[in-house]
């Protein structure tokens, strides 16, 4: 699924607060909560896994960009956020720059495989230099879901 399709004006956030891998995760799964998309604990749920996922290896991919990615049994439908930090967050990730875009996905369990070719969509997307120049200096939610539908 492209990331496009999974993004919405709720789901963009230009302005992380978060300074740390930990807070950005819980910044942006609260924002998923107080939409009405994690219901039933699935917040909790929806953090531990992230963790647990991130203790394994950094989803850090280098460039500024992480793309933090968990399971959930009882999500019926991945779920993506996106979040800009201009100060940057310290991820861990492979090139060891900080991190200023976060995708975060949460995928249902039932549908594991799925998610290999939304993570493949975000990967090439964030590639080009110019796609995170153009994210860098987006004003808007609008001009951010602009760019991820081209």
């Amino acid at each position: 699924m492209k990331l496009a399709k999974l993004l919405n004006e709720q789901r963009v956030f230009l302005d992380l607060n978060a300074k740390t891998c930990a807070e950005v995760m819980e910044e942006l799964v609260g924002h998923l909560a107080d939409q009405g998309v994690l219901l039933n604990g699935m917040r909790a749920r929806a953090l531990s896994a992230l963790q647990c996922r991130e203790d394994e290896i950094s989803t850090g991919v280098g460039c500024g960009v992480a793309i933090p990615h968990a399971y959930l049994d009882d999500l019926e439908e991945p779920v993506a956020i996106f979040g800009r930090s201009e100060g940057g967050i310290d991820f861990s990730a492979c090139d060891h720059a900080p991190v200023h875009f976060v995708v975060l996905l949460l995928i249902p369990e039932k549908k594991r495989g799925q998610h290999l070719l939304t993570l493949a969509d975000i990967g090439k997307r964030f590639l080009s230099c110019e796609t995170r120049k153009s994210l860098a200096s987006a004003e808007s939610k609008e001009a951010v879901l602009e760019i991820f539908s081209h």
